[in-house]
């Protein structure tokens, strides 16, 4: 199965070592038949969000730790570029995110983004063959 992960949840994965989001990555890291999709924009949000003031003051990562554990993503996922589509989301970092799935061939989006759980980015990800699943789902899925 091909798996992309929302921001959100590559941050979770990175600050909550124990965490529902790591578990996932975990899965999928050690697995044969999953892949996680990756791309640069997402390596880049990723990137600026571990960097912020407010997740550092709670989350102490250095600069060389958010730079390692993006190489590790990049290093475990499937790199691919995003391909421009007509807005599906109002967000242009969400869109980001469903242009990179589209591109990736992904199978699931997983996400705690509720724009992503509206009626028509709903429609349009299922014309791609694309579910959009929470962590809990998601993992639910993979253990399964």
């Amino acid at each position: 199965m091909r798996v992309l992960l929302d921001t959100n949840l590559l941050v979770r994965a990175a600050i909550t070592p124990h965490g529902a989001a790591r578990e996932i990555l975990r899965l999928l890291e050690a697995s044969d038949d999953h892949v996680l999709v990756i791309s640069p924009h997402l390596l880049s949000e990723v990137s600026d969000v571990l960097r912020r003031d407010r997740i550092r003051a709670r989350w102490p990562l250095t600069d060389e730790e958010v730079r390692l554990y993006c190489q590790h993503l990049a290093r475990i996922g499937e790199e691919v570029p995003s391909q421009p589509l007509a807005a599906v989301i109002q967000d242009p970092k969400d869109q980001a995110v469903i242009e990179a799935a589209v591109a990736g061939g992904v199978v699931v989006i997983c996400t705690l983004d509720k724009h992503f759980f509206t009626a028509p980015v709903q429609l349009f990800c299922a014309a791609h063959a694309i579910r959009i699943m929470n962590d809990a789902d998601l993992l639910d899925c993979l253990r399964a």
